[in-house]
């Protein structure tokens, strides 16, 4: 039986799973707990796509029973990516492991499994034929739909989680937010389409030739591609402490004479030092070169200048680049040299930081500038 092109497209896609799950465990010092989760799921999904492919190829008498314990990698994908992320954005010790409890659907697929041994091939495909395994493979397939969709809205809330961190924490936006944006987008595609199939095919007995689940072992190859590609570019992360509770309410962290003392310290480090200059400036930096906790500096920043860190930072790096403008720099070198110049470490996190503080884009600021004049 010659190969498909859904064939050659698995093909290529279990061999970048092994080659992938490899290339990132020897990742020189990059983010090296994440990608030890990110390999297993890598082998898996490439395992479960040498068994589809070997499932057309190869007749055995077990090999319908062994996709039957396949089946379970339905229940394992999601809370595997939620630990891989989680992983990947959050710095916990001892580092982070989801309960068995999260696993434990994979023990009625394992009991399906056992079932399903007891029955010759023959015996079984007469059963489906007939339609007495249809309620099952619903199920089944279901429980899987609902599992993973229930992960990735865990993953989005996490993702949430961490932006919102992010700006508490640090002056710049990481990478990462942008690599994350593309798994989440993927595996969202990825439940449109199989619950579009999945509806087609269970409530209006309808199976599309378009949408229907050899499509979800295409896109699961693209998806592999996706994470090991980006986890081959994505430089080392700066995890950040993860907050899941709001603090309560403090009345008074700091003295009046200690505020006023770091005040005074934090304006010479930012005025007359322009320590805002440094691009991968943090909480922890700032308040280790005030020789202050960073829990002090965030209460400052948040209960007296009512802004988180990434705001306050930026407002100077804003003005400072202003400054520039007015001295009419921009005339000799380029808009994001000078960004880059006043501490940002790239042209998006530039952009935004300018259009929120201003209201207004860069290159129709100094327009309107030209135009006033």
């Amino acid at each position: 039986m010659p190969l498909s092109f859904i064939d050659l497209v698995l093909i290529v896609g279990i061999s970048q799973g092994f080659f992938l799950a490899l290339a990132v465990q020897l990742l020189p010092n990059k983010n090296k707990i994440a990608n030890k989760t990110l390999s297993l799921i890598l082998i898996i999904a490439a395992l479960v796509l040498l068994g589809r492919v070997a499932g057309v190829r190869i007749k055995s008498n077990y090999l319908l029973k062994v996709g039957v314990l396949a089946d379970a990698t339905i229940y394992i994908f999601g809370p595997l990516l939620y630990c891989y992320i989680r992983r990947l954005t959050f710095n916990e010790t001892p580092k982070y492991r989801l309960s068995w409890l999260h696993y434990s659907p994979i023990l009625l697929n394992v009991i399906y499994f056992v079932w399903a041994l007891s029955y010759s091939n023959s015996e079984l495909m007469r059963m489906v034929n007939s339609g007495k395994l249809y309620s099952l493979f619903l199920i089944v397939e279901l429980g899987g739909l609902i599992s993973l969709t229930f992960y990735w809205y865990k993953s989005i809330r996490l993702f949430v989680n961490f932006k919102r961190i992010q700006k508490q924490e640090l002056s710049y936006n990481q990478s990462v937010s942008r690599y994350l944006t593309v798994i989440l987008i993927t595996l969202g595609l990825l439940l449109v389409l199989w619950l579009f199939s999945f509806i087609g095919l269970y409530v209006f007995h309808f199976y599309s030739q378009y949408i229907n689940y050899n499509v979800m072992w295409i896109v699961a190859c693209l998806f592999i591609y996706v994470i090991g590609f980006f986890s081959l570019t994505q430089p080392e992360i700066l995890r950040l402490p993860l907050i899941t509770k709001t603090k309560p309410k403090e009345k008074n962290r700091l003295s009046e004479a200690e505020i006023e003392h770091l005040k005074t310290k934090l304006n010479h480090l930012l005025i007359n030092e322009q320590i805002f200059t440094t691009p991968d400036l943090s909480l922890k930096s700032l308040s280790d070169a005030l020789e202050t906790s960073s829990n002090n500096v965030s209460w400052l920043l948040n209960k007296i200048y009512k802004k988180t860190f990434y705001e306050y930072i930026n407002e100077f790096r804003v003005e400072a680049f202003l400054k520039k403008i007015e001295a009419k720099e921009h005339q000799s070198q380029t808009l994001l040299a000078i960004a880059l110049d006043v501490g940002f470490n790239s042209k998006s996190t530039f952009n935004k930081a300018f259009k929120t503080i201003t209201n207004n884009t860069p290159s129709n600021y100094i327009k309107q500038m030209n135009t006033s004049i």
